[in-house]
């Protein structure tokens, strides 16, 4: 049998994703070393912040942070991850999560600490943000081997992907003084920045499966499905009252807020129905003065292909 072309690749994983056939990678980093911190391990009420959730299964307690150590790794040097999932799914303990923080700790030298947020539809915005700031608050002056004690860090970065993304840019548009002269950098991975899906690309990256094109992963999902989506976190009618809050749409902070930032890296795929959150808001970052800022489009790819084992 002749072997299939990139391009037909390419396109068998797009039709895969559309019928949610994806595959996520679940491989952890058999180098990098996991270090549990429930709550209260830390002695503070707000880090890890204990919190809970009804499921099928019964109550069930969240709130657990995970510290992912790379062999040699210098412990001063450290980064918060915040996870994804529309602010309302998914966990550090999640194999997705633990496959992806290992393996960015692995590739990147540092000590990630991935925490387990508030989430809706049980903690509304700012929730996310407020659990956020105290865990960057935190990793200022505690590491893997210092829960209780104090180990200031020598350099900090914050990475996210998806609301995680947004996430992780929200925390560094205003942070504490103490943690600003820390900070090197943060990542948006397929950040979504805007929460009143304002963007030009939910029409230009719609998926189109005749065309094998846009994003797959989201098939179906309008801009109207995008502000519903948003207003499980934000409350109902909260796309028009919070959405162009910074704290829930770093797309809109002010531009003197924007130039201050650290070092900012975009990464975003040329299919995502969001790739123009990252897109325009790295064209005001710019026009604005910040002298570091990078955006990476990547062709064909989809929104978080960096959890996949395909992408």
């Amino acid at each position: 049998a002749a072997r299939a072309s990139q391009r037909e690749l390419e396109a068998k994983i797009l039709r895969r994703c559309a019928r949610g056939c994806d595959e996520l990678d679940c491989k952890v980093e058999p180098s990098v070393k996991l270090l549990y911190v429930p709550p209260g391990a830390t002695g503070l009420r707000e880090m890890p912040r204990a919190w809970s959730r009804k499921e099928s299964s019964g109550l069930q307690r969240r709130g657990e942070a995970i510290w992912f150590v790379p062999k040699g790794a210098d412990e001063k040097r450290r980064m918060l991850y915040l996870h994804g999932g529309s602010y309302a799914m998914w966990a550090p303990c999640d194999a997705v999560y633990r496959s992806l923080c290992s393996r960015l700790a692995k590739a990147c030298g540092v000590c990630i600490l991935a925490i387990d947020y508030r989430m809706a539809p049980e903690h509304k915005f700012p929730a996310a943000y407020e659990d956020t700031m105290a865990a960057l608050s935190w990793i200022a002056s505690h590491g893997p081997s210092s829960a209780k004690v104090d180990a200031p860090a020598t350099d900090i970065f914050v990475c996210g992907d998806s609301a995680g993304g947004g996430l992780a840019l929200a925390a560094c548009v205003e942070p504490p003084a103490h943690v600003r002269k820390l900070l090197r950098g943060v990542v948006g991975l397929s950040a979504w920045t805007d929460l009143t899906a304002s963007t030009p690309s939910y029409h230009t990256r719609a998926w189109d499966a005749t065309r094998c094109f846009g994003d797959a992963v989201n098939a179906g999902v309008d801009r109207k499905g995008g502000r519903a989506e948003a207003e499980v976190y934000l409350g109902r009618g909260g796309a028009e009252k919070y959405g162009k809050d910074w704290r829930a749409s770093p797309f809109f902070a002010p531009s003197r807020r924007l130039r201050a930032m650290p070092p900012v890296l975009f990464h975003v795929g040329d299919y995502e129905l969001i790739l123009d959150e990252s897109r325009l808001l790295h064209r005001r970052m710019v026009h604005a003065g910040h002298k570091d800022a990078t955006l990476k489009v990547y062709p064909r790819m989809w929104h978080c292909w960096h959890q996949y084992a395909e992408g």
